[in-house]
């Protein structure tokens, strides 16, 4: 799991059966985003011809999980980026309002900090001034 943001690269080279071969940081911050962090996948039910996304979890479970990923960075962590994404017309349903005004209340008593994305990269820059690359990790 990755809480920390990073630069994009520019011009990195992949050969089959060479070692990857990165290219230079870009100024673009790519703030981290996870399919486990979204409503959609958890509770939007969804058929196609060959594919089912079964949705429709319990909101209180996924709410669970939520937190825990937060606990997770909170204890782990010095500093890091969750970023939760909502859908009006999937988490706006009564029963999820209630699940997301639960959760707001334990992560600001977790210790969370809200900030916009301007502010997380803003942020970033302050930690990172000469930008974080993938290497070596």
């Amino acid at each position: 799991m990755t809480n920390l943001p990073y630069q994009a690269r520019e011009g990195d080279v992949i050969k089959l059966e060479e070692p990857l071969v990165y290219g230079p940081d870009t100024a673009l911050v790519e703030m981290p985003i996870s399919w486990t962090l979204d409503d959609f996948p958890v509770f939007e039910y969804m058929r196609l011809q060959n594919f089912i996304q079964p949705g429709l979890m319990n909101a209180s479970l996924v709410g669970e999980n939520w937190l825990a990923d937060f606990a997770y960075m909170r204890d782990h962590y010095d500093w890091g980026i969750l970023t939760y994404t909502f859908h009006p017309h999937v988490i706006g349903r009564g029963h999820r309002m209630i699940m997301l005004e639960k959760l707001i209340e334990k992560l600001r008593g977790g210790e969370a900090v809200f900030l916009t994305m301007e502010q997380a990269v803003a942020e970033y820059r302050t930690k990172f001034p000469s930008g974080r690359s993938e290497r070596g990790r």
